[in-house]
């Protein structure tokens, strides 16, 4: 029963692919993206989580054909499918607020940017599993990624894609934070952990924008979050 709800919903978001007879690249339109999103690492001294209070995007889906329990296709909007204000990343200090946005060069580059280009789920394992291929844009630097997540329904049906990406800042030309002389110095490796929903009752022309707090799990109650309008 779990399988065929998740399968109903990845089929709600996502338009069937072209076969013969059909028009291509036709659709609703693009379907919103809702969800949280927090960052946590380490320094020589602590560990730290960074939550961002806004988080916004959307796809626009094409699923291949299929009879399997492989759900795959392509995303084929031009726009950002998660993107967070560098502004909105609150760690909870003013000082590492103030550092985050100095080492990614926020007044440059204003948001970190993550753009879908195809999905894999795999509806047969205990819990249905999901590969993410595309492109992670920080502080201006674009690069390819692989991204692993779970994919449940809630109890209300709607769909979350959860997991956590881990990644050297160094990567994407990013500096980290290194302070009195290497006394105090951010490790290269940070994780980006995500939660996000895929919304197709929002509509084409509808930005989600969500102002959440961290929790210590998935911050999520009755299928709703804070929203800002």
């Amino acid at each position: 029963m779990r399988t065929a709800i998740l399968a109903a919903a990845l089929w709600t978001i996502a338009v069937p692919g072209v076969g013969r007879g059909a028009r291509p690249h036709q659709s609703d339109g693009p379907v919103s993206t809702e969800g949280h999103l927090w960052i946590t690492g380490a320094s020589n001294i602590r560990h730290f989580t960074c939550q961002a209070r806004k988080l916004s995007g959307s796809v626009d889906l094409r699923a291949n054909p299929t009879r399997g329990p492989v759900l795959s296709g392509q995303n084929v909007s031009d726009a950002p499918s998660v993107s967070v204000p560098v502004a909105e990343l609150d760690c909870g200090l003013a000082k590492m607020n103030h550092d985050l946005r100095e080492a990614l060069r926020a007044s440059a580059h204003e948001t970190i940017e993550f753009h879908l280009d195809s999905y894999d789920v795999q509806l047969n394992a205990p819990t249905p599993s999901a590969r993410l291929a595309g492109r992670l844009r920080i502080a201006g630097t674009e690069r390819p990624v692989v991204i692993a997540a779970a994919v449940e329904c809630d109890t209300l049906g709607d769909m979350h894609v959860r997991g956590t990406h881990v990644l050297r800042m160094t990567d994407f030309e990013v500096e980290p934070p290194r302070r009195f002389g290497g006394l105090f110095e951010v490790r290269d490796h940070i994780a980006i952990h995500f939660d996000i929903v895929p919304s197709p009752s929002a509509g084409a022309s509808h930005v989600v924008r969500r102002t959440v707090g961290y929790p210590a799990g998935p911050h999520y109650s009755g299928g709703s979050y804070a929203t800002e309008s």
